[in-house]
């Protein structure tokens, strides 16, 4: 678990690493691109509002532009050169940024996709409750949030090894953390993929889905479709016949 630090060096540290931000836009990173193949994935189809938490310079929020080209795009991020940089490159009439951190108060609207990239670790844990209680106001209903993280494995090895590439607050997003994520904003679950990045298993990508109308598409009178069906009768008789044969086996043998 990493110390607080205050809000003053956060910003700081992050100005002074905006030109590792615009390299990892003109060179390819094979972490971006991972990830980028993971909110194409699982973006839900024709998204209106997208929001990128810690969008840094734009990278990810530009090329979510011209994939959806009409849905109207936010990026935030706490440092304010990342985003003067941002609006500079890629700011236009459906693609906004803005200095900001999440908080129940940021928003009134709501998203259907919600990204952080390589972001949700940086978040201390003291601020996760104000980030869940945002993201539970503001995810609309079928919407997802698609996050990619290092594994605790890695941030353990770089620790060690590479000390020098760790940033202010770096948290081990375990499985009790996303629990407590998926919990806390009443979603659930749909992904949790390691990627081999650099190393093997050193990222995990995660996607959450709200689905507020589960019971309503569990309980509904036709669940199913005719193939479907189909399936389920020809199972059955396949579950009938292995029993008389069990039956039969058992009967011989115990008598």
């Amino acid at each position: 678990m990493t110390e607080n630090p205050n809000r003053e060096n956060v910003v700081s540290y992050y100005d002074e690493h905006v030109k590792n931000k615009l390299n990892d836009y003109i060179v390819v990173n094979p972490r971006i691109e991972f990830g980028w193949e993971t909110i194409r994935r699982f973006t839900p189809s024709a998204p209106v509002r997208i929001l990128e938490v810690g969008c840094g310079m734009g990278n990810i929020c530009s090329r979510m532009r011209k994939y959806w080209p009409d849905a109207v795009i936010t990026g935030i991020d706490i440092s304010t050169m990342s985003i003067q940089i941002a609006q500079k490159l890629f700011g236009d009439s459906k693609l906004n940024f803005k200095e900001s951190i999440l908080t129940p108060d940021t928003f009134n609207e709501q998203f259907d996709l919600i990204v952080f990239m390589d972001v949700y670790e940086h978040i201390a844990v003291t601020d996760r409750p104000a980030v869940h209680a945002a993201l539970a106001k503001i995810l609309r209903n079928k919407g997802r949030i698609v996050l990619t993280v290092p594994t605790p494995a890695n941030l353990k090895w770089s620790l060690v090894n590479k000390p020098e590439t760790m940033q202010p607050v770096d948290e081990h997003i375990s499985f009790e953390v996303i629990g407590k994520l998926a919990a806390d904003t009443g979603t659930e679950v749909i992904l949790y993929e390691l990627k081999n990045v650099w190393n093997v298993g050193d990222y995990a990508h995660i996607v959450l889905e709200k689905n507020d109308d589960f019971e309503a598409a569990f309980f509904h009178p036709k669940p199913v479709t005719a193939s479907q069906r189909s399936r389920r009768i020809f199972n059955k008789a396949m579950y009938k016949m292995g029993s008389f044969f069990r039956r039969y086996y058992v009967r011989k043998k115990l008598g």
